[in-house]
């Protein structure tokens, strides 16, 4: 299983950050596979450990199904629900074979930061070589996208990583490689939405898990001003008109959020045309096409992604047209299902990394359209989060790691005092290295 995940990230990822050819063929390739592993799950297993708090994921699944005929491409609409059961039902397969060996959500966050790292990093190093093949000519300026085709895709996965590295527990300079790269990245994008949703994400996961969160609190403010002010001035050496410089912090475009209302409007009056079942999965984006409207139909090719991947800059609305009303009332109910079970369920707070990356997510989200089908790293991570989050209700007591093992002797201190403690659960020290005075490594 472990393979598999890593295959499958390495994929998603070279899909987007490479010119590694036809884009389908890698996403069919991982996405088969982790197909074949969730089958061969369910055929071994019966399904095991599925309980009912995931009914929500099978009702969504069911209401995108049932959007398929009033879909304008069925067949389009078909696979990218083929997909996302995919990534359901290898996230299922993936969680149970964790019931065995606990370490792979451990190692499953692990991989994500250091995929994330390297795209991250290379960005920063193909800016320094070639800066104009990282930038993104829009009407509002430059914007940073790095090894990606769009700067909200590194932003996304900017803002991931930076959480990854703070949260994860791994070894420190990991952590700190990770997180140098994360920042600059973020800033450079220029996007209000995702620095939003990490701060904010930032402060819910600190008040969650952080012991010393009044200490964390105003460091992680100071760092987030800190790399304000060097991308700032690190830009002064760009070579930029007057004009774009200006439009560093894009001010003139507050006002409509960069034409996203405008989008947002014609949106919600197309809504209407298929309120209940939408316009198929991942195929909102159709209803503001000019040709669908007159009845030609827009199909996907492999040499010109489907029209139907044109996104409207929220995910919110996203659903409430792609599977209309129904089908956007679960998917918001599945978001709030998977953040209630980390809130609720995770008694011994295992999982910040995962908590913080579901909060971001949901964050930008209402600007960005990250939380989007099955086809790229972020949209699959989502769903794996989800998964996780409503399966820890029902996850047996775990065995201790090695690691834990050899320390879960050692004791720790109280933030509030000098006595020290022996940890209630020996997993509390090993996921989560903020709230103790020394990180236990692998």
């Amino acid at each position: 299983m472990r393979v598999v995940f890593v295959l499958l990230i390495l994929a998603l990822l070279a899909k987007d950050a490479t010119p590694l050819g036809d884009r389908f063929v890698l996403r069919a390739l991982s996405e088969g596979i982790a197909l074949l592993a969730g089958c061969a799950w369910i055929v071994t297993s019966g399904a095991r450990g599925v309980t009912w708090r995931h009914a929500i994921l099978g009702l969504y699944i069911v209401a995108l199904v049932c959007a398929i005929p009033q879909a304008a491409s069925p067949l389009y609409v078909i696979l990218q629900i083929l997909a996302l059961v995919a990534i359901v039902l290898f996230s299922f397969a993936f969680l149970d074979a964790a019931t065995r060996d606990p370490r792979l959500p451990v190692h499953a966050a692990r991989t994500m930061l250091v995929a994330l790292s390297v795209v991250c990093i290379a960005s920063l190093m193909l800016r320094y070589w070639n800066p104009g093949l990282t930038y993104e000519q829009t009407f509002e300026g430059p914007r940073f996208r790095g090894l990606f085709s769009k700067p909200a895709m590194m932003g996304a996965a900017a803002g991931l990583l930076l959480g990854l590295s703070l949260f994860v527990t791994w070894n420190w300079r990991m952590r700190v490689i990770a997180l140098a790269a994360s920042l600059p990245c973020l800033f450079l994008t220029g996007s209000r939405t995702f620095w939003a949703a990490a701060v904010a994400s930032m402060g819910v996961a600190a008040l969650r898990y952080v012991r010393w969160r009044w200490v964390y609190l105003p460091a992680g403010a100071l760092l987030i001003v800190v790399a304000v002010y060097a991308g700032i001035v690190a830009n002064i050496d760009m070579r930029l008109t007057s004009q774009q410089q200006e439009k560093i912090f894009r001010l003139d475009s507050v006002e409509s959020f960069s034409g996203r209302t405008v989008i947002w409007t014609q949106a919600l009056q197309r809504y209407g045309e298929h309120p209940w079942l939408g316009f198929g999965f991942t195929a909102g984006g159709m209803a503001l096409d000019d040709r669908s409207r007159s009845g030609v139909l827009v199909e996907a090719s492999p040499q010109s992604p489907s029209r139907g991947a044109v996104t409207l800059h929220n995910g919110y609305l996203q659903a409430l047209l792609d599977s209309g009303g129904v089908g956007a009332a679960l998917y918001v109910a599945v978001i709030i299902s998977a953040l209630g079970c980390f809130l609720l369920y995770d008694r011994h707070k295992q999982y910040a990394a995962e908590f913080y990356c579901l909060i971001f997510l949901a964050i930008a989200n209402l600007g960005e359209t990250v939380i989007f089908g099955a086809a790229v790293l972020h949209g699959v991570w989502f769903w794996y989060l989800s998964v996780l989050a409503l399966t820890i209700p029902s996850m047996t007591q775990r065995a201790p790691l090695p690691e834990d093992q050899d320390s879960g002797m050692q004791t720790t201190m109280e933030i509030h005092g000098s006595e020290p403690h022996v940890p209630a659960h020996p997993s509390a020290m090993r996921r989560f290295p903020l709230g103790q005075f020394r990180e236990t490594r692998s």
